[in-house]
């Protein structure tokens, strides 16, 4: 009997010895990986969202960058055992087997603001025509670009957030980022990057006008009426300008990073009660169908696609608003491109986590 019992706890405790020797890193990467993931996700939206937020409320928007995440585990077990027998009739046998273990997980989270004249000249300088037309080529929504990363088309203008007296969209312009989709997906437009005798770049815009059905021939027709195209030519040269000026040229009026923001933040629902506290949004009233919206309550949203809280509110974008989540991406793409002008001193937050 005292062999079998000796067998049975020294089995018991090789067994726990063993298991702890398992290595515990390699079992975390799957999990924290898309853990950290999504949180940094979620967090990146919601500041985004806050950011236009407060853009509407006329205060300073502020990014901050995840630097780095440093996560660290410490996994120690301990197993003991004692196994004990006496000769005489008074003290009797006595087993033990006893384990313990501990387990800590400390991550450390560096926070990098941005900042820098590099950082700011990137988000205050429209985008250029050239970044712009280049995202179309690639298949990018030209309804969702010109929508939101134009502030005019050879004079004719968007949402504005330059014009103080009329912020309304020409309808013509409307009329014009409708039929520039439907033509890029029929192949009815496209833009060239051409080279001049200087060897400087140059972007064409050119107009199909063979093998097209009448239909599509009438919608480009239509294009040229709108923004005012010498309809004898089929190519116009792309320029950065608020208005045309020749008439070989396609004047586009781009938008910076932050004119973006202050245009989607035109579209945020304000409450009542906080009306004194924001400057004046966009009348959609006559709009068949606002390009973007962020709801607003004091109760705090159950079902949304980013949401912060403001001075006392909920702002939020509605997870089953296709429109408006498209818009949002988009920013958070536009951002992103920016993301690349970052300044070598700019000061570090590192926090450990506990």
């Amino acid at each position: 009997m005292k062999t079998s019992i000796c067998k049975t706890l020294t089995a018991m405790g090789l067994g726990l010895l063993l298991a702890s020797c398992g290595s515990y890193g390699p079992k975390t990467m799957d999990r924290d990986q898309i853990n950290y993931g999504n949180s940094i996700g979620d967090t990146w939206k919601n500041q985004m969202l806050a950011n236009i937020v407060k853009i509407r409320f006329v205060d300073m928007p502020v990014f901050v960058d995840v630097g780095s995440i440093v996560s660290g585990y410490t996994l120690s077990t301990t197993v003991n055992g004692r196994l004990g027998f006496s000769d005489n009739f008074v003290g009797g046998n006595s087993q033990g087997l006893g384990a313990s273990g501990t387990y800590t997980d400390r991550p450390t989270i560096t926070y990098m603001p941005k900042t820098g004249d590099d950082y700011l000249r990137a988000i205050l300088e429209p985008v250029a025509p050239s970044s712009l037309l280049a995202l179309i080529q690639a298949g990018y929504s030209s309804e969702l670009l010109f929508t939101w990363a134009v502030e005019a088309i050879n004079g004719v203008h968007n949402w504005s957030v330059t014009r103080r007296k009329d912020s309304t969209a020409d309808p013509e312009f409307i009329e014009y980022v409708q039929l520039m989709q439907e033509l890029q997906i029929l192949g009815a437009v496209g833009f060239e990057l051409t080279k001049d005798a200087n060897n400087k770049h140059d972007i064409v815009f050119r107009l199909k006008k063979e093998g097209l059905s009448e239909s599509t021939i009438a919608k480009s027709r239509r294009v040229g009426e709108i923004i005012s195209l010498d309809p004898s030519r089929d190519q116009f040269r792309v320029i950065y300008a608020p208005f045309k000026s020749d008439p070989d040229t396609l004047a586009i009026q781009t938008r910076s990073v932050i004119q973006m923001l202050s245009a989607m933040a035109g579209f945020i629902d304000v409450p009542a009660e906080k009306a004194a506290h924001a400057v004046p949004g966009y009348d959609a009233a006559t709009s068949s169908k606002r390009p973007f919206q962020v709801h607003s309550s004091a109760e705090k949203p159950d079902d949304s696609f980013a949401q912060v809280r403001y001075e006392g509110y909920w702002y939020w974008i509605e997870n089953a608003d296709l429109t408006s989540k498209r818009v949002f991406t988009l920013m958070l793409f536009m951002t992103t491109l920016t993301n690349q002008a970052t300044d070598p001193n700019a000061p570090v937050l590192t926090i450990p986590t506990s």
